[in-house]
């Protein structure tokens, strides 16, 4: 009997399986707390908007140096011990926040929360998905990822309130209070045991060409998540004129309304077992919407696009979670996640990085016009090769095939 086997007998696995969303959750509102701001305290020191691509790419670029011994390691070793470094490593940065002033002290304290961000991506998701049973697989990755995304909404608006009644570097103290707590839920989580390095296991998990395809489209749909963690807050303040308050409430909306919409998108999968749907209905949305960004002019209007472009982002996300979880064995989840999110952040790099190029040239709002359009082009032309590569995913571990595209009659 599997070590996940064992630990779903004992009592109180309910509970501890959903400490892993309490922990998504305070990371993701710690991190969107630091992150939402970050680009206009930059501005505020007087930073090019080169420079603030440049530092907030980097929180994204840092990550991958040890992404993938990161990956090894948590099927290596136990994984809640590489999160317990993890939460320190988060709460060090954030207490170096407090005193950088200078470029080079937030290029190296993106570095030192790049690779906190990047063993919570990886080693929490990883852990959380070999210690779930296969059954309503869907809705159970669905609930972790609403946690994800309740943060991503409490943590900006949190921030935003705070923004009113002191500055970035006091709004910190309570960044380093939610460090302390995950640190503590930590503790709590289920383990696995390790297993023995497989360097031949991985090389062929990632060699296949559906895997090559999904690293491919996971690329591109990040690109859209470094053009908002760079341009969404400097667009609402300084081209829209938004209060601190209605950018903390835009956050909020959006981040609620994907926490409700996850865990209905994860019950559809579990009903109907399509994920070629649901991936590329979320590409195509998620894109559309993204250009249409640009030509709000208030807080509702703001509210309402982003809502509909996360009724895109939700399925394409949860579908490439759900992806994750078919193509590859639970002892090697660690390594080959790895290698998913390495092509995640690389794609948010990249984001990043051409926002603080653009952004002088196009306005922060035309950055969103220029990713909108290149993924929704990229996912068209991508499309036909996706219904090759993806029509029928057979489990990695030999299970019974989920289907992703209706079969042919």
């Amino acid at each position: 009997m599997t070590q996940p086997e064992k630990s779903r007998r004992r009592p109180g696995h309910g509970f501890r399986l959903g400490l892993f969303t309490v922990c998504s959750f305070t990371f993701t509102t710690v991190y969107w707390m630091l992150l939402a701001f970050l680009p206009v305290y930059l501005k505020q020191l007087a930073f090019p908007d080169a420079t603030i691509g440049l530092v907030t790419g980097a929180y994204s670029i840092s990550a991958l140096l040890l992404m993938i011994p990161l990956g090894i390691l948590a099927d290596r070793i136990s994984p809640r011990k590489i999160l317990l470094v993890g939460g320190v490593v988060v709460w060090v940065h954030i207490l170096g926040l407090l005193a950088a002033h200078k470029a080079w002290h937030f290029l190296v304290l993106a570095g030192l929360g790049g690779l906190g961000w990047a063993v919570f991506q990886i080693v929490l998701y990883a852990l959380y998905l070999k210690v779930i049973s296969e059954r309503y697989q869907g809705m159970k990755i669905a609930i972790f990822q609403a946690g994800q995304f309740l943060g991503y909404g409490v943590g900006p608006l949190f921030a935003g309130m705070l923004w009113d009644h002191m500055d970035y570097q006091r709004m910190l103290g309570f960044a380093i209070g939610g460090g302390i707590f995950l640190n503590l839920c930590i503790f709590g989580l289920l383990d696995t045991e390790p297993i023995s390095f497989d360097w031949k296991g991985y090389r062929e998990d990632l060699s296949k060409g559906r895997t090559l395809l999904f690293l491919g489209i996971c690329f591109l749909f990040a690109t859209h998540f470094g053009v908002e963690q760079t341009a969404y807050t400097l667009f609402m303040r300084h081209e829209l004129q938004f209060t601190n308050r209605q950018i903390g409430l835009s956050y909020f909306s959006v981040g609620i309304w994907m926490a409700f919409l996850s865990p209905f998108v994860g019950h559809r999968f579990d009903v109907k077992q399509n994920l070629l749907q649901l991936l590329g209905f979320g590409l195509a949305l998620s894109a559309i919407f993204q250009v249409w960004t640009a030509w709000v002019h208030s807080l509702p209007g703001m509210v309402i696009v982003r809502i509909l472009h996360t009724l895109g982002d939700a399925p394409a996300i949860l579908a490439m979670g759900i992806m994750t979880a078919l193509f590859f064995p639970k002892g090697r989840m660690g390594g080959n996640s790895a290698a998913i999110y390495m092509a995640r952040t690389l794609g948010s790099f990249a984001g990043s990085l051409l926002t603080g190029a653009l952004a002088p040239v196009v306005g922060y709002g035309g950055s969103f016009v220029y990713n909108g359009l290149f993924v929704l082009a990229a996912s068209l032309c991508l499309y036909p090769l996706m219904q090759r590569q993806l029509a029928l995913i057979p489990r990695a571990d030999g299970a019974p095939a989920a289907r992703a595209a209706p079969s042919p009659s």
